[in-house]
């Protein structure tokens, strides 16, 4: 099995005022899976990816933050190893809101609209090389969204409570509910 990554990448700041930044990354590349194994589901593919990805971000002093960003992404699998092609399209917003100075919260929520092109291959997306691809999302309209509330107890220990959901496509709502406690070393 080979497995390759090559990639670059281009990131620009530009300060448009103390409390307002402008940020784009920029990605091109292949990403590559070759295996010896032979059978007629294969896994491997050779995909050419490009990603845009620019957002701004307002600050006020160390409370709030506020970021709204758009990403579009292109890929696409070599014709050998199965032609999917993929494009999506993304608006994502975060914002995180400091409390004092013990206690903070941070919500995020993505909107990506998935157009997915399976190739030659019969219409799947439960395949590996689907799953790569589409990044465990699906064709259609993906929803994912989440909160995460962090607060300091005492001086070593740290209390965190995260929330996450999806809505993937056609597929169901999935929620998913984590709680944690941290000693600061």
């Amino acid at each position: 099995e080979s497995r390759a990554l090559k990639e670059w990448t281009l990131r620009t700041r530009i300060n448009m005022s103390r409390s307002i930044v402008l940020n784009g990354t920029f990605k091109q590349g292949v990403n590559q899976l070759f295996s010896s194994n032979t059978n007629i589901d294969s896994s491997d593919y050779n995909l050419k990816q490009f990603s845009a990805a620019p957002d701004v971000t307002y600050t006020h002093k160390s409370i709030l933050r506020i970021l709204i960003g758009y990403k579009l992404s292109r890929k696409s699998n070599t014709e050998a190893y199965g032609g999917q092609i993929y494009s999506s399209n993304s608006i994502n917003t975060e914002a995180k809101y400091n409390i004092l100075q013990s206690t903070s919260i941070l919500g995020r929520f993505t909107y990506t609209s998935i157009s997915y092109n399976s190739g030659k291959t019969p219409a799947s997306t439960s395949s590996p090389v689907s799953y790569v691809i589409l990044e465990g999302l699906s064709p259609g309209k993906n929803y994912l969204w989440s909160i995460d509330l962090t607060k300091k107890l005492g001086g070593n220990l740290e209390i965190g409570l995260q929330y996450e959901g999806r809505k993937p496509g056609d597929g169901q709502i999935v929620n998913t509910g984590r709680a944690s406690l941290r000693a600061i070393l």
